[in-house]
């Protein structure tokens, strides 16, 4: 019986404190060149740092690169750089999208994965800067009664034509369905909301989108930048 208290007792502070964490506003922090610092379990925290050389020569137009990482070509890796191509659109002039970029990639007969193809693309289209994206795709968790899910997104903004870094950030987003099983009565409710969590198809567009809106707020929006005269070329 002791036992089962004590379970009780700290499902209960778990649970109290997933929700106030859940609840609190997103950090934004600079990472200070150190891209490789960790971040904590449920903390919402940006990581960013924006180098010199993005305010000495900011950008007009970035292509959005194919993603890196375990999700790369897969449906889920697509909604990726879909996402983060409409999420820049709100910081940059222009920005080319997973699917012009393809079509472009055929018609011009260029390899973006190599340097001299990205240069060729990027004198072609005058889109003068890449966005790369890296993730090992979402991480998910389906115990009966708890449903998981977790996305972690690193975004990184070069110039093409000698690839220094302009931006950098990384994110993470999870969400959860369910309850813990602490009396029976929780155990088919906890079951029920998992498995609607678990097959829910719009979870994961909506956490791309969540992840990759938070971390491009910490890309200066230089739109418009260019017709005021404040920008420098």
């Amino acid at each position: 019986m002791m036992l089962i208290d004590n379970v009780r007792r700290w499902a209960a502070v778990l649970l109290i404190s997933v929700a106030t964490v859940a609840c609190s506003q997103v950090q934004y922090r600079t990472d200070n060149n150190n891209p490789t610092e960790a971040t904590l379990p449920f903390e919402r925290t940006v990581d960013y740092h924006v180098t010199r050389d993005f305010y000495d020569d900011p950008p007009r137009c970035a292509v959005i690169r194919p993603l890196r990482g375990g999700a790369a070509v897969t449906e889920r890796g697509r909604l990726i750089e879909q996402a983060a191509a409409r999420q820049l659109s709100f910081r940059l002039d222009r920005v080319i999208g997973p699917d012009y970029r393809d079509r472009l990639a055929r018609e011009l007969a260029v390899d973006l994965e190599s340097e001299s193809g990205g240069r060729r693309f990027a004198n072609a289209t005058r889109c003068d800067a890449a966005l790369e994206i890296s993730t090992d795709g979402p991480e998910t968790t389906f115990a009966l009664v708890w449903a998981a899910a977790k996305l972690e997104l690193s975004l990184r903004l070069i110039r093409v034509r000698d690839g220094r870094e302009l931006w950098r950030g990384r994110h993470a987003a999870s969400r959860s369905e369910g309850t813990l099983p602490i009396s029976p009565v929780s155990i088919p409710i906890g079951a029920f909301s998992a498995g609607r969590f678990h097959g829910d198809t719009d979870v994961f567009p909506s956490m791309a989108d969540d992840v990759t809106r938070r971390i491009l707020v910490s890309l200066p929006d230089t739109r418009g930048a260019f017709r005021r005269g404040v920008a420098r070329r």
